[in-house]
């Protein structure tokens, strides 16, 4: 990261106005945020006055904070850089930027794509429109079961999957006295990790209001939870300390994986704003046809990882692994060149158009 993302704080300086207090604090927060990260993640911090004089061009993505009205705070974004212009060439001189920011929502509203989604399934009326739900078999066992079902996503990214998971048992939730489900998230990414935690913050405020929102929010806030680390790290050392992140139960019953695919060789298709952002972020957006030795080690790295990560899934989970493929790939660790006995293969798999989910029985 330290070529490539920069930090960009907030103007704490705000023209007078109504609600200059409440701006004035969430910007305070939001650059303490904001400098633990770069902090952490070793990356250059700049100040909006100080971008006439900084070198931003060098930097592909910049880190920030915008106002988050619902929340009366503010959301840690990431966009892309160098950004538009609000007019044209001739204005560019003056750093009027255009940001165009993505932060990650856990409860958002129905008039967004995941908002939509998410209220589809809670209201059982997408249900079945959802491939993901079919390869999860969540709703089977929490009718079948007295006991929590537990279930870890392991590549969280920006929680998509995982919000779909629980909305779609938003009623068992809400009905239940205990707690039927708990969904553990797990991120490695340093920079995503941190939009996710930013978004767990507002989703606790956001769960403290006394409406209709807030309820929802509440009921999945005490359904989920979320740490950073290596996946295969995670499993390891909670095997031999179950107790190391509070409460967070183990074994899981079920282990979703949704690696980054490898990178496109063309742009076939358009990809959403959100998982573009991310693509390009982790460096997984279009590659050349290059078949150099460099290319061919890297590959041979990911295939590598990808083997240890399903493998470690499989003997954690309790039940079933569940891994989201694009369609006409080969299964996860799997390799076009030879045979690995060791590396387990799908028990059946749900299909769509585009992607895939591989199910993994366990016996």
């Amino acid at each position: 990261y330290e070529q490539r993302v920069a930090v960009l704080l907030p103007n704490s300086s705000l023209e007078a106005g109504d609600g200059d207090n409440v701006r004035t604090n969430w910007q305070h927060d939001a650059i303490q945020q904001l400098r633990q990260v770069g902090e952490k993640s070793k990356l250059s911090v700049i100040s909006v006055n100080e971008l006439a004089n900084a070198n931003i061009s060098s930097y592909t993505h910049l880190l920030t904070a915008i106002p988050c009205p619902r929340t009366n705070t503010y959301a840690i974004a990431i966009h892309a850089n160098p950004p538009q212009s609000k007019r044209k060439a001739r204005e560019k001189k003056q750093n009027k930027l255009k940001l165009d920011p993505f932060f990650v929502d856990l409860c958002p509203s129905s008039d967004t794509r995941l908002g939509y989604r998410m209220n589809l399934t809670s209201n059982n009326s997408g249900n079945g429109n959802e491939l993901l739900l079919k390869a999860l078999g969540m709703k089977k066992m929490l009718s079948s079961d007295k006991q929590q079902l537990v279930i870890y996503d392991l590549t969280a990214g920006l929680a998509r999957d995982s919000m779909i998971m629980l909305s779609s048992v938003i009623s068992d939730i809400e009905e239940s006295i205990d707690q039927p489900l708990r969904l553990h998230m797990v991120e490695r990414d340093p920079l995503v990790a941190s939009l996710l935690k930013d978004a767990m913050r507002r989703l606790a405020i956001l769960s403290n209001l006394n409406t209709n929102e807030g309820h929802i929010a509440k009921l999945l806030d005490k359904s989920l939870s979320m740490e950073e680390g290596d996946a295969h790290s995670v499993l390891e050392r909670m095997l031999t300390d179950a107790r190391s992140i509070d409460s967070i139960p183990y074994p899981p019953d079920i282990v979703y994986l949704d690696p980054m695919f490898p990178p496109r060789k063309k742009k076939a298709s358009a990809v959403k704003k959100d998982m573009a952002m991310l693509h390009s972020l982790l460096g997984t957006a279009t590659i050349s046809n290059d078949t150099s030795e460099s290319s061919e080690e890297v590959e041979k790295v990911r295939l590598e990882e990808e083997q240890q990560l399903l493998v470690a899934a499989c003997n954690a989970a309790k039940r079933r692994v569940v891994v989201k493929r694009p369609a006409n790939a080969l299964p996860l660790g799997a390799s076009s060149d030879e045979e690995d006995g060791d590396i387990p293969m799908p028990s059946y798999d749900v299909r769509g158009n585009i992607n895939r989910w591989d199910v993994y029985i366990i016996c």
